[in-house]
């Protein structure tokens, strides 16, 4: 076997800088380590298996650690043999096999640079009897213009196999804690077939990933409505000019934000579609906003187009359009067709909705009292009007302390927020929710602004519903407060004063209703 002592690293030091501005996503950075480590675990599946026996599962350990201020990145495929070992640390040497996800030879080397100053590489090759380890520092690399790193080997069991980079002195581009939850979303979506397939798990903070999975459509076609149920999923198998697409489009059981649009993939990871943002082609989707658009979904896998290096996107953008327009012949060929089916299919039907509608008269008339408004409405003026009052029931409800939290980024106005739901349990205060822009707390990691939107699970309303009482569906009313919130920050641009006082109006109001 090779004996390795130093491993070049080609290009001239000061280049590395100019990684750290490439534009990407943290997601898509720490997929490029996932991509190196389920390429292993295809490339050497049998050997695996015939190693750990048929039980073996791949398993990726991503763990961010924000007190250190370090990643590590650790799996258990096979490792990177001698021949390819001297590959993987040059920029743009493209593998001895590039036609898997690792192809441009850049993902381990940018994805380092672009996260962290300082990274170190330990791993042991199935079926060799060495280890090998090697540090890259930013700083000494620019600094006394190194060319070459030291690769330092020892021995180890044959049957071993593994690798462990460590990410430290991070930079500007790390992963942010309230970036978690999306991190663990988009990775999940990209990944989502070798998740499904039961051989690879991917942990994040020792999170288990779960691929996503959406309910399809089961309903009689629009036009017979008493006729049977059909599934209105479309298994797609599409070829023109050299470009292949295969997989399925269907329709949401549901709409659910999110979950519409085209996910496209190549070689089973995703490219596009993979984050928040779908890919909607008009000439598939129609406008944004309507019935299609909302309802519509697919995974295709392509042959054929060439990927950006970060791969986070298509090359041949009209061809792909042009693809897209034949898969649209060939759904309006169908009959049933399934975009007319998503076009005029509605779940409730008039007649549904006016049975609601009378339910509802029945059930307001039945509460309603002569004059009770009135005292009611005179009742919230009279609390409203007592500064200090309102005062102390804001900052009771501010002060509290969280039970639980999650978080959101947006943008507005071409500025980024993050806003923080906290559920709390204030039994002083009467408010219901509160908005509180700007908290004091610790976000010097961060250009965007924090918005709190505090909801009070003491509040007697929550104990005047059944479905609150029992713990039940409190999705509606949360996505209200969203709402209410991002109303009051919008507000002023329209030439609103106070939006505020909406907030405590309708605080004093739900308490008297």
């Amino acid at each position: 076997m090779k004996q390795i002592e130093r491993v070049s690293i080609a290009l001239k030091p000061n280049v590395y800088n100019t990684f750290r501005n490439l534009n990407n996503t943290v997601s898509n950075t720490l997929g490029e380590y996932v991509d190196n480590a389920v390429q292993s675990f295809i490339d050497h599946k049998k050997e695996l298996l015939e190693t750990d026996g048929s039980n073996y599962k791949l398993k990726v350990h991503i763990t961010i650690d924000w007190t250190n201020r370090s990643i590590s990145i650790c799996d258990n495929a096979a490792g990177i043999d001698a021949q390819n070992y001297e590959r993987a640390f040059e920029p743009a040497h493209i593998p001895l096999d590039d036609t898997g996800l690792n192809e441009f030879g850049m993902g381990m080397k940018t994805a380092s640079v672009w996260l962290s100053n300082k990274w170190s590489v330990r791993t042991k090759a199935l079926g060799e009897m060495v280890e090998r380890f090697t540090e890259f520092d930013l700083g000494k690399v620019t600094a006394e213009e190194r060319e070459e790193l030291v690769v330092i080997e020892q021995p180890k069991m044959k049957d071993s196999h593994y690798t462990e980079i460590i990410l430290t002195d991070l930079s500007e581009n790390a992963p942010k804690p309230m970036q978690m939850d999306k991190i663990k979303r988009h990775l999940s979506s990209i990944y989502r077939n070798f998740l499904r397939s039961g051989e690879v798990e991917i942990f994040v903070n020792e999170t288990l990933l779960e691929a996503p999975n959406y309910n399809i459509l089961k309903a009689p076609f629009y036009k017979t409505p008493d006729g049977e149920n059909i599934l209105w999923k479309k298994e797609i198998d599409f070829e023109i000019d050299g470009y292949k697409a295969k997989g399925f489009i269907a329709i949401l059981d549901k709409i659910q934000n999110g979950a519409n649009g085209l996910v496209l993939m190549r070689r089973g990871r995703v490219i596009v579609g993979g984050g928040d943002e779908r890919y909607f082609p008009s000439v598939l989707f129609g406008q944004s906003g309507s019935f299609r658009y909302r309802r519509l979904f697919g995974e295709l896998e392509l042959e054929g187009f060439e990927v950006s290096f970060n791969k986070n996107g298509f090359r041949e953008e009209e061809d792909l359009y042009m693809l897209m327009e034949g898969i649209r012949d060939e759904l309006k060929a169908d009959e049933p067709s399934l975009l007319s089916q998503t076009d005029n299919y509605r779940q409730r039907g008039k007649e549904h909705y006016e049975k609601i509608s009378k339910t509802i008269k029945k059930d307001l008339e039945k509460k309603s009292k002569p004059k009770q408004l009135s005292r009611q409405v005179s009742a919230v003026e009279s609390n409203v009007n007592n500064t200090q009052y309102i005062q102390k029931n804001e900052e009771k409800i501010i002060k509290a302390e969280a039970l639980d939290s999650c978080s959101e980024t947006f943008q507005y106005n071409g500025k980024n927020y993050i806003l923080k739901i906290e559920l709390v349990t204030e039994t002083e205060a009467d408010s219901l929710y509160s908005v509180v822009m700007n908290p004091d707390e610790e976000n010097t990691e961060s250009e965007a602004a924090p918005i709190v939107c505090k909801i009070n699970l003491a509040h007697p309303f929550f104990t005047r519903f059944d479905q609150f009482k029992k713990g039940q569906d409190y999705t509606p009313i949360v996505t209200i407060f969203k709402a209410l919130t991002l109303a009051e920050i919008m507000a002023p641009d329209r030439g609103t004063k106070y939006a505020s006082n909406v907030r405590i109006l309708f605080n004093q109001g739900i308490l008297q209703m």
